[in-house]
């Protein structure tokens, strides 16, 4: 009975990752990081998030000498150099100094170290100090799961006009913001509120949620919504 239990388990596994491959097929949504990357695949990993993000002008600099950066983009007319490292332990300072060096080289605007894990605190001091930028492993993951969200959210918002236009006139009409509320005006399934309200947090449009599950709105209008949805995700 044992390897019959064995075998249901195994089924019901591959069938979640099928179904898992399938939704993502089909919505177009970037992975989760594999457990054991290359370096190049990683680079071309953050290169995806980044253009889901909105990014222009991505260039990947591996094929021409990458001098501590290896993707160049621009959001806004902001220009950032990228430096990605997928390590097995803490980023040193040696990866900051790289990008800051980098970005003077290409002369970017902001220099941003991408990784998979976190970094020293030597590493975090420095760089504070320089202006440096940084990802770890958890804003990451952050970025990616906004990058599917946009993807998801866009593939459904065809129109000539933004996909929250209308969620933000209904949460300036009403002076609040509640899930019952995006439910009732504009019939959103209540799973993609949860993510349309954590995008508008993040972006400091609304607040968090407080005990009647109620957000104050900190926008005046419609067009300044979204300026502060399309500013830079950094």
């Amino acid at each position: 009975m044992k390897w019959i239990w064995k075998l249901f388990r195994w089924l019901i596994h591959l069938l979640g990752r099928l179904c898992g491959s399938l939704l993502g097929w089909i919505f177009g949504w970037i992975p989760r990081l594999k457990k054991h990357m290359t370096g190049i695949e990683f680079e071309q990993y953050v290169y995806e998030i980044l253009k889901r993000l909105g990014y222009k002008h991505l260039r990947l600099t591996r094929q021409s000498g990458d001098y501590g950066v290896d993707i160049l983009a621009s959001y806004r007319g902001v220009r950032y150099a990228f430096q990605c490292k997928y390590y097995s332990k803490p980023v040193g300072v040696s990866a900051i100094q790289q990008a800051y060096s980098g970005c003077e080289y290409y002369d970017y605007d902001e220099a941003v170290v991408v990784t998979n894990q976190t970094f020293t605190r030597q590493a975090y001091a420095l760089a504070k100090n320089n202006g440096v930028i940084l990802w770890d492993g958890e804003k990451l993951a952050l970025m990616r799961r906004r990058a599917n969200r946009h993807a998801l959210f866009y593939r459904f918002h065809h129109s000539d006009h933004h996909p929250y236009e209308d969620i933000l006139q209904v949460i300036i009409n009403a002076n609040y913001a509640s899930e019952d509320l995006l439910y009732q005006q504009l019939q959103i399934p209540l799973s993609r509120i949860d993510y349309i309200l954590d995008d508008l947090e993040f972006y400091d449009i609304v607040s968090c949620e407080d005990e009647y599950g109620l957000r104050e709105v900190y926008i005046s209008s419609v067009e300044e919504g979204i300026k502060l949805l399309e500013k830079s995700p950094i």
